[in-house]
């Protein structure tokens, strides 16, 4: 990242270390302009009219075949809520479709029971779980993300399916650019692969790039890059739900509770939402290391969200994101990934430190780090605690780890 002075949306608490972010020369970000329009100047009525339209469309394409589309679901509120608002809202007969990952946690796994109360049919997809720890442990020590085989196998392995089973139609949910800043992609209705590609998150790093002596074509095959091809064969429609349907976290979280959907009782495990990074271990660690690496954590996501939304004044936000944006995960999703992938603790940490963003990060004395112009305070330190977990989620902690 190139070196730079942290600044913060005027309106909200998302600072400009962000990626894909854009602020206007008013200082207000990409993400809350979005909010205004999707308040006051978005056609919520159009679009719905639209989305019913490409529904209806869909439907009898598909009059001889199984399903109408292909929805991906983690098992999370948000997903959960998709797949409802398809079947019975719109009664579409949807294939559920789940990447599921070697970290999932026991609420994760009791969350996609939902799916039966909704009653559709549910693929659970598991790639060699020995490729998929070489990866992730490569892509660790390469990227500093222990979530990057998570998002490489959503994007890549549900086009795959489209083509196998001849389902043109998916829908995903938000577009992240809409809600979360990226003026450029932030009117896009449909996840195209082009606009996968283009997502941070995947580091410009395809699957094909780690074959290698020891990870062949073949290994990769269900989450290779789907070709640009069979997909035209195909007709190929990804929508995002979102660009139709005004989102909301809280209107999703009520839905899905409805139907099955159980948030955590001991609150958040990251940021301000007890019902959210539930499905695995790794997604927390992810987002802890968006604090090295841009300054900030879930608890500013949160805060700028409620923000937009009219539930949250920028003051509490400030006081919220200097007390709890530091937090660590739990020290046993830590002791967990470094199981998965055969490292020592002292050795995450190690990579940790490595990717701590020394354009942002100031340090005082011996190990202790501040962010310099920080929101949260001045020169505040590094010395956050972690996230405590139950007895129980510690019980239903598994070995993840692929060793003979």
């Amino acid at each position: 990242m190139k070196k730079l002075k942290i600044k913060y949306c005027k309106n909200c608490v998302t600072p400009n270390t962000r990626p894909d972010i854009d602020f206007d020369n008013f200082g207000i970000c990409s993400a809350c302009n979005s909010s205004v329009q999707k308040k006051k100047i978005i056609n919520w009525k159009k679009r719905f009219k639209d989305l019913k339209k490409i529904l209806n469309k869909h439907k009898k394409l598909s009059k001889n075949k199984s399903y109408d589309c292909i929805v991906p679901v983690s098992g999370g509120k948000d997903s959960i809520y998709q797949t409802y608002i398809l079947k019975k809202k719109f009664k579409m007969n949807p294939l559920a479709i789940t990447w599921r990952p070697l970290s999932r946690t026991f609420r994760g796994e009791e969350n996609l029971l939902a799916l039966k109360k909704i009653g559709v049919d549910h693929i659970d997809f598991t790639p060699n779980p020995k490729i998929i720890n070489q990866i992730t442990k490569k892509s660790f020590f390469k990227f500093g993300d222990t979530s990057y085989i998570d998002h490489l196998c959503i994007f890549n392995i549900i086009p795959n399916f489209a083509i196998k089973l001849g389902i043109p139609l998916v829908v995903w949910g938000e577009n992240w650019y809409l809600e979360y800043g990226g003026k450029k992609f932030s009117n896009n209705s449909k996840l195209t692969v082009q606009l996968s590609k283009q997502n941070h998150i995947l580091k410009k790093f395809p699957s094909e790039k780690w074959i290698s002596k020891n990870i062949k074509k073949r290994d990769i095959s269900s989450f290779k890059s789907p070709s640009v091809k069979e997909l035209k064969k195909i007709k190929y429609e990804p929508i995002f739900l979102g660009y139709f349907i005004n989102w909301d976290i809280k209107r999703n979280r009520k839905i899905s509770v409805k139907n099955g959907f159980k948030p955590r009782e001991m609150g958040p495990i990251m940021g301000l939402y007890n019902e959210s990074d539930l499905d695995c271990t790794n997604i927390p660690i992810h987002h802890y290391f968006k604090w090295l690496k841009f300054g900030f954590n879930r608890v500013t996501d949160n805060c700028s969200n409620e923000i937009r939304k009219g539930r949250m004044s920028r003051k509490k936000a400030i006081k919220l994101v200097s007390k709890l944006d530091g937090m660590k995960p739990p020290k046993e999703y830590i002791k967990a990934f470094c199981n998965q992938i055969r490292i020592s603790n002292s050795k995450f940490w190690k990579v940790a430190d490595k990717f701590r963003n020394k354009n942002i990060w100031k340090k005082k004395s011996l190990n202790k780090w501040y962010i310099e112009n920080w929101l949260g305070g001045k020169k505040v330190i590094d010395n956050f605690g972690y996230t405590k977990i139950s007895r129980k989620e510690k019980i239903f902690l598994m070995d993840l780890s692929t060793k003979n």
